[in-house]
Order: structure tokens, then C-alpha cells, then sequence
């Protein structure tokens, strides 16, 4: 079974590696520093090499040539002698022929090595005209991610995906946004398989699908949500709800839109900005009335976090939601709201961690809590400026779980424009459209594992060029990285399912001050998540207890397999003046270990501690079993007293039997 297993996981590593960027038809190998290089007729005979002449044959060799056509003997590092390397090409492109190639030439004495060979090629890069301008793209290595896409003829994320603004509506009309709306298929009424119409700035709702009917009635209430083909608007212009999410085009409605045009512009069509989801889909929400009468508040923020979560669920199964609004004061039924939409309707909800004194009613920089980013079950952003510098404009502090670019941010505007603005605000949607593109690339993980692997693969560089010590660990885990986070094979999930406790010199079955206990941990890793590799184990504590090999390395643990450190179990001494019940330790879990990327788990582990423990058949209490308990046992017997010790077999009667009991343990 291990062998299956193992095998298995060599052609999914291999599957891996050959759906990136290696060709399937080629190798590279490097003769050893003393072997004369190759002599290649016809560049398919090597007239001075049988060995390799016969491999030629036996898998239909096409091509053999060097792989530099201009190396010299002068030209090496340390053992590789670049004019000794190799290119081969088979006929056909067959990844199990590659290997067994593979494996064949690096089982010849005379080879140093054997190496797939690479293709390379220009990076994608949109032909939108702002694209230039928008630094952050590059700084989140969506540029690089995208090759994954477009090395294979594809277009980066999927139309399946929804990405939410739950802001103040979206200029829907827009040419960056219009093709990428999400179209609730639900209420296409006239079944053409779209739910808005037009060409070019002129797009409406699909008059055919405007039938005053709530067709999918997902929420089996017929009188809400109807006819929401592309969104909904709690708010209205007078607090009435009704199914255009398009702002207004005046003062500071474009909020909205901007943060749309950040989670999931069109890119490469020739037009305005890029994006790092280009291929997923909008979702509008709009959650404020517009009829305030001066400054612009959320007046429906979490009516409208429940409809986008509801209706991706109902419509695709999951909803990433970006909020890019928040202010002060706690609330139970807010966080009710959201940890409904993250358990029960399995949305991502993304949220702009605050700008300090914008709404703090002091200036500057703050750490005070801030919401919905301080909710559990949020991803909250800070923004960070270029370079990986932190503005003192910004909130910090414990809640934040992640950094993301939010200065100088190009996107759409209201009328068709683009500006460039600065906040949490725009730091939020950079970092959701990553969530966005990892769930693309991974559509059947759910939303714990894109949150994870998105959350766990953040740079912490951020942490090297902002020393204040005040700012350490509070702003995240790291800045946000595209390409780590879907690069990175998943994660395990490693669950604490016991212990197995052996007492040296025991006397009683229990822990008690003075003796030495060996433990082993059991560890579960679930079968849905990735395989645990290089697991090492470290147990710490606080308490008076002495932990003689603190650090143990316990191997591989393969997704649904079960790890023991039986073999090398910790090693505990408990102090002789030992006075707490109750000793406290912290099991660290630490695997999948790739720079600063790396699986940590935590988690608590309590032992009881006997004091004066009881030894079976000690009458008397003297913590030895010998005559004088048989003498005490019978006295007890005589004047009819009671003592639990002396009730040997546990019947509730102290008589003769008791008495043999004792006898035979003291004889052995």
C-alpha cells in the first residue's frame, strides 16, 4: 500500500511539475568533468558511447546535440563542465517516457546529473494603457502568476468565481467592467443565456428577463430579490430596495466602482487598468441610499453582505465579498451576520482593516479595533505604500491578518474614468481579487483552504523594512503574494487526536511528583488537505517540569495517515516537590517547510499530577506492602471500621477475601 501510495504521489508531483513550465519531450544531462564530451553523428549515433547508443534505441531517441552549442572546455562550475551538457528530444510528448528516461541516465556512473529542461518565455503583460502605472500588480506577482494561465492558451481566473462589492453600487456601464458583471443566470427569463444587453456605452438590463418575477427564488420567498440579474441595491434612493446597484455619477459615488475595477477589471482588452482576477466575475452590491443628505455613509452594509453571500451560494456555491468600509463600535448581530455567510453559505469576506484618523476621532494612526475587519471570520487588510512601507495613516494592530498595496491605486471611476486613490480601501479588493484567482486556480477548494494558503504564503519582508517594534506581527501575517499562494502545494491539516503515556517506575497508573513520563502524540492529517512533510514536533511549557528532548523530527504523514512519535517519545521529568494538579504544555507542529513559508500548529496539551499516591494493598499507608497491612486489615476487620484501602476486591465489604488478596500480593 505504502508502495502505491508513493507511486501515486511521484506522478502527481510529476503532473505538477510538466502542466507548468517543462517541456515533455526533452531532458538535460551532464556528463562527468572527466569524461571526454560526446562524439554525435547525424546527432542521433554516439559512435564512442554503447551505453548510451542502446538507451537511444530502446526509447526511440529523436534528437541528441549539445545544449550550448558554444561551451568550451574553459567554461564550468565547480563539477559542471558546461560543454558536457545534453539535450534529448523524443518523438512524442509522454511524461512517463521522460521519467523512465530520466531515471535510467541517472543511474550511469558516468553522468553528474539529469534535469528537465524549462521553457522560458516573455512574461504576459497587458496591453492596457494604465497598466504601466499600476505598480502594485508587479508587487503582488500577479505578473508572474498569470503565466500559469496564459502559457496554455487560457485567460487568468474563471467566469465561475464571484467577486462582491458590497460598497456604494458599481458603475456598471463601464468599458473596463461590463464584460466581467456577474449575471445571475437564475432570472434569465428569456433563456438567451444573459441577463444584460448592448454595445458599447449603451447597456441595460435584459428587457427579457424584466418579468416582476423572483424566478430563482433561492431564498423561497418570492417577494424579495426579484429580478436581480446582475446584483441588488438594499438602499435605494429612499431606503427601498430594487435590483439596479448602479451609484449616481456625482461626488464621491465612484467608491463602488473603483474597488470593482481592483477586484476584477477586463484586462489585455486594449483598455484602461489591469487586474489580478481579470477573468472572474462582479457581483454589485450597493449598500448606501442616495438621498443623504451630505457625507456618503453605509446605510445597508450587512443586508447587503447576506444577499451577496446567499446569492453566490445559491448561484456558484461560495462568494468572496470585499468591504471597503468600517468604522468604530462592536456588535453581536454584525458578527452573527458574518459568521452565518462564512459557515453556513461558504463565503470569503475581505474587509479594509481602516486608515487610522479618517474614522477615529483622533488623527493619525490608530490600533483601536476597527469593524466589520475586526469580526472574526474576516480577512482584514492594511495598506501598505511602495517599497513594503507602512503609512502612519494606516490602522494596525491585532486583528489585521494581512498587508496588500494601497497607495497611488489606479482603477475606474464613475463616467468611464480611472483616478488614482490611497487607502485600506483599495488595499482590501487588491488582496480579495488574490483570494479570487487562487479559488480560480483551485475550484474545488473550499474557503478555509483559499483562505490558508493565501494567508500563510503573505511575505513577511514587510516586517524587515518596518523595525518599529510596536508594529511587529500587527500588520499581518505578511504583504500578499499571488504567486506564492498558488504555487505553494496546499497545506496539511494536522489534528491532535491524543497521547499515549507510559510512566517509568510506575507504583499506581498515575502521574505522581518525582517520576518520568514518556509521551507520544497521535496526529491525524486530514484526507482532503495536502500531505504533511518533514513534520517536526516541539513541546514547551511554563510549569515545573523538566523536558529532556523538547525537539523531536517525526517524518512524513501523508494526507488521511495517522503519525506517532512512539519511537522517539518525549521524555518528561516531574519535580519530587511537585504541588499543582495540572501541568500545562504546548505542543508546536511544524512542516512543509520552503523559506518563510511553513505549516504551524498549535496545540495544548494537560497532564494530571497525583500527589501521595495510593499503592494498592497498602493498608496502612507506609508506601510498602508487607506484614504490618495484614496486621491492620484484620484489626480493621475486628472493630468494624472502615477504610477504602483495605477494600481490596472493591465489593464494599472488608472480610476474609480481602485478607487473601493481601497475602497472595505479598507473596508474590
Amino acid at each position: 500500500m505504502k508502495h502505491i501510495k508513493r507511486h501515486i504521489y511521484i506522478l502527481i508531483i510529476i503532473n505538477l511539475i510538466f502542466s507548468s513550465n517543462v517541456w515533455d519531450n526533452k531532458l538535460l544531462f551532464c556528463l562527468k568533468k572527466n569524461i571526454d564530451p560526446l562524439k554525435i553523428i547525424d546527432k542521433k549515433n554516439i559512435t564512442n558511447n554503447e551505453l548510451l547508443n542502446n538507451i537511444i534505441n530502446k526509447y526511440n531517441i529523436l534528437n541528441i546535440e549539445p545544449w550550448l552549442n558554444g561551451a568550451t572546455e574553459d567554461d564550468f562550475d565547480n563539477d559542471i563542465y558546461l560543454n558536457r551538457i545534453y539535450r534529448i528530444t523524443i518523438n512524442e510528448k509522454n511524461i512517463k517516457i521522460i521519467e523512465k528516461i530520466k531515471q535510467t541516465l541517472e543511474s550511469i556512473d558516468f553522468i553528474h546529473s539529469v534535469e528537465y529542461e524549462f521553457y522560458r518565455k516573455p512574461l504576459f503583460t497587458p496591453n492596457d494603457q494604465y497598466y504601466n502605472n499600476q505598480w502594485f500588480l508587479p508587487d503582488i506577482q500577479s505578473n508572474l502568476v498569470w503565466d500559469l494561465w496564459t502559457d496554455i492558451g487560457l485567460i487568468p481566473g474563471n467566469r465561475d468565481v464571484i467577486l462582491a462589492s458590497v460598497d456604494l453600487g458599481v458603475n456598471w456601464n463601464h468599458p473596463d467592467l461590463r464584460n466581467n458583471l456577474w449575471q445571475n443566470l437564475g432570472e434569465d427569463a428569456d433563456g438567451d443565456g444573459r441577463t444584460i444587453e448592448g454595445s458599447g456605452n449603451n447597456w441595460y438590463l435584459d428587457p427579457g428577463d424584466l418579468n416582476g418575477i423572483d424566478d430563482d427564488d433561492w431564498d423561497n420567498n418570492s417577494s424579495t430579490y426579484i429580478d436581480d440579474l446582475i446584483g441588488w441595491d438594499p438602499s435605494g434612493v429612499n431606503g427601498l430596495d430594487d435590483n439596479d446597484p448602479n451609484p449616481p455619477n456625482s461626488g464621491g459615488w465612484s467608491h463602488g466602482t473603483h474597488v470593482a475595477g481592483l477586484l476584477a477589471a477586463s484586462t489585455n482588452n486594449s483598455t484602461g487598468i489591469s487586474s489580478t482576477a481579470f477573468n472572474c466575475s462582479i457581483m454589485s452590491v450597493k449598500v448606501s441610499t442616495e438621498n443623504q443628505p451630505n457625507d456618503i455613509y453605509i446605510t445597508d452594509g450587512f443586508d447587503g453582505i447576506l444577499y451577496a453571500s446567499k446569492a453566490g451560494f445559491f448561484s456558484k456555491g461560495f462568494t468572496i465579498i470585499n468591504n471597503s468600509w468600517g468604522g468604530l463600535g462592536y456588535s453581536q448581530y454584525e458578527q452573527s451576520v458574518i459568521n452565518t455567510c462564512f459557515n453556513q453559505y461558504n463565503s470569503i469576506i475581505v474587509c479594509a482593516g481602516g486608515n487610522g484618523g479618517d474614522w477615529n476621532s483622533n488623527s493619525g494612526e490608530s490600533n483601536s479595533s476597527h469593524y466589520p475587519s475586526g469580526y472574526d471570520n474576516v480577512v482584514s487588510v492594511c495598506p501598505l505604500g511602495t517599497n513594503n512601507s507602512w503609512n502612519h495613516w494606516a490602522t494596525y494592530g491585532q486583528t489585521v491578518d494581512l498587508a496588500s498595496p494601497g497607495e497611488n491605486i489606479r482603477s475606474c471611476t464613475g463616467n468611464n474614468n480611472y483616478q488614482s486613490w490611497d487607502g485600506s480601501s483599495m488595499a482590501a479588493p487588491i488582496a480579495a481579487s488574490v483570494f479570487g484567482l487562487v479559488k480560480s486556480y483551485n475550484m474545488d477548494w473550499d474557503n478555509e483552504m483559499i483562505q490558508t494558503m493565501v494567508l500563510e504564503t503573505a511575505n513577511p519582508i514587510i516586517y524587515d523594512i518596518n523595525t518599529e517594534t510596536y508594529l511587529q506581527g500587527m500588520l499581518g501575517k505578511g504583504k500578499v503574494d499571488a504567486l506564492s499562494a498558488i504555487t505553494t502545494p496546499l497545506f496539511p491539516k494536522l489534528e491532535y487526536s491524543g497521547e499515549d503515556i507510559f510512566i517509568i517506575n510506575d507504583i499506581d497508573g498515575e502521574i505522581n511528583p518525582g517520576e518520568q513520563v514518556q509521551l507520544s502524540v497521535i496526529l491525524y492529517n486530514n484526507s482532503d488537505w495536502g500531505d504533511a512533510v518533514n513534520v517536526s514536533l516541539l513541546l514547551e511549557t511554563d510549569d515545573n517540569v523538566e523536558i529532556l528532548n523538547e525537539n523531536i523530527f517525526i517524518g512524513d504523514i501523508a494526507s488521511g495517515e495517522v503519525g506517532i512519535n512512539i519511537e522517539e517519545p518525549f521524555n518528561i521529568l516531574f519535580s519530587s516537590d511537585l504541588s499543582e494538579p495540572n501541568i500545562n504544555l504546548n505542543l508546536n507542529i511544524i512542516s512543509n517547510q520552503s523559506g518563510y513559508i511553513n505549516y504551524n500548529q498549535s496545540y495544548p496539551i494537560m497532564l494530571t499530577v497525583i500527589d501521595n499516591p495510593v499503592i494498592y494493598g497498602d493498608v496502612n499507608e507506609d508506601s510498602s506492602i508487607n506484614i504490618l497491612d495484614v496486621v491492620q486489615l484484620v484489626n480493621i476487620i475486628l472493630n468494624n471500621t472502615s477504610n477504602l484501602n483495605a477494600d481490596l476486591n472493591e465489593d464494599n465489604n472488608i472480610n476474609v477475601q480481602d485478607i487473601i488478596i493481601l497475602i497472595n500480593l505479598i507473596l508474590g
